[in-house]
């Protein structure tokens, strides 16, 4: 194994991690938390995140800050959280030496993240070596934590992992975390006498017999004071486990410098900070998307179609480059049942004549896994037979195809083996698009009953609904491999009731309904797009208190046929955008923000050299210390200076000195050194015009580091604009569009962050929902979405995705990449890029750069493309509709 590189979603949630603790570093307050969350928030999910109120630590502690981030089964997050540790320990807690404790939710999860912590090699293990040498690192069970030096303290980077349950306890003397230990004695020797310390007490008396009444009082010499002394930092796996009275009350034990929460599924009350979708995961090729669902009428016929599938998929692989060996999981029933463990096996091995040792069965009894590599080449193992869910943590990436014989309502277990055949091998998108797919063969002959249920165990696992509606695909015909989406009219979702709900629904819901009789009661099936009005008159015909569960219900339903109905999903193409170009010594490259780097020959000879951004400090008061009456006395001393210390007297400084120092902490990598360093000289002869004396630069050279620092970007910048302008112009060498390169949506990826959940009806957006959309209708891109949305001349749309260059169309800025909110394809074949503008932002820098660079896209290309900066009906003076249509010339 190797080092595993973080995929982008992956480092944009750190990145918003980081932002977090270093802005929570000096709060104080709920409200200062809480500036700190919503600014990293607004970062890592971009300018149109819902705002969320911060939950603080405790009423009692809201300097302590908790942030919480949501990623699907599959994510990655415990390498994510291992890279976690570093940021926390440099951005919040100022040291190279931290104490994290890693919490997680049972034992066996404990020993695999531990394992993986600790062996060489292993990409989490290598993770943690990024940040930290090897002899400067230490990994323990916190069942050793006893381990743990007094010199290991400061020294090395100390990570324990253990369970919520070794320290969610009442009563601390009964648990080896909180007794006290002649191991930790020397940690405590130079101790503070301070209050959060646990102390002996009587319970600890009667627990420990080798304490006496004289240690009653004493600080208790135990790993859990240990951590509240030096503030570990908390990284909490599956932390929507850990929100009740007693896991927080476990916290403020100990102190935490910082809490880091993952999980799939989070509480209302949960700091979420980075929200990771379902999209952004099949996006980045972590995981195999859709589930391609075939219902069966009997196991028999379910197991035996499992296995063709492995059969198909084990032909295809042999064409990949990397080593992928599809295999099977099969769930059995448990005894008593049918189809047990032992008659599936006999059924492959006598009726499917599958060789004995290609199965492996993995139960309570029966580990035939244990020590097994199912990775490696010469593994024979293709079938897995299980009863319940395989154990956690239980991950090959080659499993593709699930099946199970039991009933499909048994959730849980369902859900965890679900999970397994998700991940996507080496993380890379397969050459094969059948091996970019999961495959679900299930014992029920209701397809739509079965899809609802799949794609409810997904939706707690972390995936949205609509995106749980397009992952679950049933396989309509014979043909598994090239399942077609059914059509919208065809898309039906049950559930069962009572006669008396049943009868109101269907005495409102016309011919979107119908209603079939169960035992103890009925079934309603509702089938088709339910428009908004009947959907409202369904939810009101019901009981009060059944009208939230009918509101999930037809939700549901409406996701599966957006799902069904989206081009996206219906094999419809979009045209390609053509996308910038630039002439690089006789070819034509993509005009991305750092080819303007290549074109420029950086030089400071003949800028100017002055420094607007430094002024002189403000005087620092200083304070004097004297005997007035035998009594120590304390005041400010308002002489200013007097010592003189900016003045020269006898130090001398040299200009060398300052420019030597100041060069060693610039990195402008595009400008030369000896370039760098005249400048820096002739910007000190100016200083010193001014009045600035070298003692006083030295003593303030952080000050002159950073006005330096901010006068070279602004003049690099300014250089970069120059040339940026002289690109755009018309000429031999200048941008162009070109006819072959451009940019493709891809129907299967669309990593939106959030999707849109208002109540209007897109009806031409190309994926079934648009992305990163506010849902109230009179919010201003909303709005704007709608009208395009209504446009006649409009075939269909994408709501472009900020910040993912490889799935959203973009355009070069001087600076960046400027991602325009709307790409629309015409009926004519015309492309319509649409950026949106309040009025109290069209008039700035950036939105004239944007403005102008779209101008000269859409002027490149000979009328086959149109760009429009919309804004509001008061600055335009006409509604957006009508900018809209005049743009295109309706």
């Amino acid at each position: 194994m190797s080092t595993l590189q973080l995929k982008s979603y992956q480092r944009q949630a750190l990145d918003a991690l980081s932002v977090f603790l270093v802005g929570a570093r000096g709060a104080e307050s709920h409200a200062q938390m809480q500036l700190a969350f919503e600014a990293a928030r607004g970062q890592g999910m971009g300018e149109h995140a819902q705002p969320v109120w911060y939950r603080p630590f405790t009423a009692d502690r809201p300097e302590i800050p908790v942030a919480c981030i949501r990623i699907p089964t599959g994510g990655g997050k415990t390498l994510m959280a291992a890279h976690a540790i570093d940021i926390a320990a440099r951005d919040h807690v100022g040291t190279r030496a931290p104490i994290a404790l890693w919490l997680v939710p049972s034992n066996t999860i404990r020993t695999q993240t531990l394992e993986a912590l600790k062996t060489p090699g292993h990409p989490y293990r290598q993770a943690l070596l990024e940040h930290w040498p090897d002899d400067a690192l230490l990994v323990l069970d916190i069942a050793d934590c006893r381990q743990i030096r007094a010199h290991d303290m400061g020294r090395r980077a100390i990570i324990v992992v253990g369970t919520v349950q070794t320290l969610r306890v009442e009563n601390t003397a009964a648990r080896e975390v909180y007794a006290y230990h002649e191991d930790f004695a020397p940690h405590f020797a130079s101790a503070p006498d301070a209050a959060f310390f646990e102390r002996v007490g009587e319970r600890d008396l009667a627990a420990q017999p080798y304490l006496s009444r004289g240690d009653l009082g004493r600080i208790k010499a135990s790993f859990a004071n240990l951590l509240a002394w030096h503030r570990p930092i908390v990284i909490m796996d599956e932390a929507h486990n850990a929100q009740s009275r007693l896991s927080l009350t476990l916290l403020d034990r100990i102190r935490p410098a910082c809490v880091v929460e993952w999980t799939a599924t989070p509480l209302p009350e949960q700091n979420v900070l980075y929200a990771v979708s379902a999209q952004e995961l099949k996006a980045a090729d972590m995981i195999k998307l859709p589930i391609v669902l075939a219902p069966h009428p009997n196991w028999q016929e379910a197991v035996r179609d499992a296995v063709l599938t492995r059969e198909q998929l084990a032909a295809e692989a042999l064409s990949e480059p990397e080593y992928v060996r599809p295999i099977v999981l099969f769930q059995a029933e448990p005894k008593g049942g049918e189809a047990t463990v032992d008659v599936l096996k006999a059924y492959l091995v006598d009726m499917l004549h599958v060789a004995e040792g290609r199965i492996a069965v993995a139960t309570g009894n029966q580990r035939e896994l244990d020590g097994v590599d199912l990775f490696r080449r010469d593994c024979p193992i293709d079938f897995v037979i299980t009863v319940e869910a395989l154990k956690e943590g239980w991950d090959c990436s080659f499993a593709y195809v699930f099946c199970t014989v039991q009933n499909i309502r048994s959730a849980k277990d369902m859900e965890q083996l679900l999970g397994r055949v998700l991940r996507m091998p080496y993380a890379r998108r397969r050459v094969s698009q059948k091996l970019n797919r999961a495959y679900a063969h299930v014992c029920g002959a209701r397809t739509a009953q079965v899809a609802d249920q799949l794609a409810d165990r997904l939706i707690s696992m972390g995936f949205e609904r609509i995106a749980a509606a397009q992952a679950v695909q049933p396989a309509l015909d014979d043909d598994l491999f090239n399942a077609r989406p059914p059509e919208p009219a065809e898309v039906e979702t049950g559930f069962e009731t009572t006669h008396a709900i049943a009868s109101a629904v269907e005495s409102v819901a016309g011919s979107h309904v119908r209603v079939e009789a169960v035992d103890g009661g009925a079934r309603v099936i509702v089938s088709g797009r339910v428009d908004v009005a009947t959907a409202d008159a369904i939810v009101a015909a019901v009981p009060r208190r059944d009208r939230a569960a009918m509101q999930a219900q037809l939700q549901r339903h409406e996701a599966r046929v957006l799902a069904a109905a989206a081009p996206s999903e219906r094999g419809a193409s979009f045209a390609a955008v053509p996308q910038l170009m630039l002439p690089m010594q006789g070819e034509l490259c993509l005009f991305e923000p750092e080819l303007l780097d290549e074109l420029i020959d950086y030089s400071l000879a003949g800028l100017p050299a002055d420094l607007p951004g430094l002024k002189r400090a403000q005087h620092r008061p200083s304070f004097l210390i004297d005997i007035e009456r035998g009594r120590i006395n304390l005041r400010e001393d308002v002489t200013q200076d007097e010592l003189g210390l900016d003045g020269t007297g006898s130090y001398v400084v040299r200009q060398e000195d300052i420019i030597r120092a100041l060069d060693s902490r610039l990195y402008f990598r595009s400008i030369l050194q000896a370039d760098r360093i005249a400048w820096l000289g002739r910007a000190l002869d100016g200083l010193q015009r001014e009045g600035f004396e070298l003692v006083y630069l030295t003593r303030h050279l952080n000050d002159l580091v950073e006005a330096v620092a901010a006068r070279l970007r602004e003049l690099l910048a300014g250089q970069r604009r120059a040339a940026f302008q002289q690109s755009l112009l018309g000429g031999e060498g200048q941008v162009r569009l070109d006819a072959i390169t451009g940019f493709h949506f891809d129907p299967q990826r669309y990593p939106a962050r959030w999707l849109y959940s208002g109540r209007w009806r897109f009806g031409k957006h190309f994926y079934p929902l648009p992305g990163e959309l506010k849902p109230e209708n009179d919010a201003e891109e909303t709005a704007c979405a709608i009208e395009l949305d209504r446009l006649p001349q409009v075939r269909h749309w994408v709501r472009n995705l900020e910040r993912q260059p490889d799935a959203a169309f973009w355009l070069p800025t001087s600076t960046d990449r400027f991602y325009p909110d709307f790409v629309a394809e015409l009926d004519d074949g015309r492309l319509f890029v649409v950026e949106y503008k309040g009025g109290d932002r069209i008039s700035n820098d950036d939105s004239r750069e944007k403005d102008h660079i779209g101008r000269v896209w859409a002027g490149a290309s000979n009328g086959r493309c149109v760009f429009l900066m919309a804004t509001d009906a008061k600055t335009a003076g006409k509604p957006v509709a009508v900018q809209l249509r005049e743009a295109i010339g309706a």
